[in-house]
């Protein structure tokens, strides 16, 4: 991360957000986002701005270097480490693991919602993102249609209650009796288009009709994922 854009670049991929979010997570436009960039600059305010909100050091963020995150904020912890009094001091959530697969591909039928397992996640994190606790879900992604940006097995957290479409965001959604999970692009004419990253597969047109039907649903929308190399 040779640049200040790079390192803008890589808070925007990590946190899944866009200009315009980043721009008000610093409290300033768009276009002074995109000034960042292109100049290879940012003020040490807006950059203090940036790193409390999202948990990155400054000095990483204004002149790089090899330690990104907050040592004081963000240091890894080994949940299982922590004692009884640590799990539930309320700096950490767990958030269930649902036996529940969203087909990047075709499509997959739901199955039962069962929890296999919890991932604890810091209370901080849910609340910058104003996500409620009781509305966020982990489930597994399976197929290739979002590749490059989410691979197979890959598991994402689902904010169920954030089903307002914004374009060129991944959300979970039913069609019909399928759960997918897909970029959104609304249309002039109240129809929808689901995309995938893998130019393969070609978009899906959902219509106004199908919608009123109540044969498609958006579940929530994307806001955290992991991924694991082979």
């Amino acid at each position: 991360m040779n640049s200040v854009s790079q390192r803008i670049q890589k808070i925007m991929n990590d946190h899944s957000i866009n200009k315009s979010e980043l721009a008000k997570i610093a409290c300033t436009t768009p276009q002074n986002v995109t000034n960042w960039e292109s100049r290879g600059s940012i003020s040490r305010k807006k950059a203090q701005l940036i790193a409390d909100k999202l948990g990155y050091n400054i000095n990483w963020l204004l002149y790089g270097g090899d330690e990104n995150l907050q040592e004081s904020k963000l240091n890894p912890v080994e949940w299982e480490s922590l004692s009884q009094e640590e799990q539930t001091n309320g700096k950490f959530v767990t958030i269930p693991v649902l036996d529940v697969e969203l087909s990047a591909g075709f499509g997959a039928c739901p199955s039962m919602e069962q929890k296999m397992y919890t991932l604890p996640f810091r209370t901080n994190t849910l609340k910058q993102r104003n996500i409620p606790i009781n509305m966020a879900k982990v489930v597994k992604v399976s197929g290739d249609s979002m590749e490059p940006r989410l691979f197979d097995k890959d598991i994402i957290s689902i904010n169920m209650a954030d089903t307002r479409i914004r374009d060129g965001k991944i959300y979970a959604v039913r069609v019909y009796d399928l759960q997918k999970v897909k970029v959104l692009i609304r249309n002039s004419d109240g129809s929808i288009i689901l995309r995938s990253f893998n130019p393969i597969y070609p978009d899906e047109i959902i219509s106004r009709a199908q919608i009123e039907n109540g044969d498609f649903q958006v579940l929530g929308r994307m806001w955290w994922h992991s991924s694991l190399d082979d």
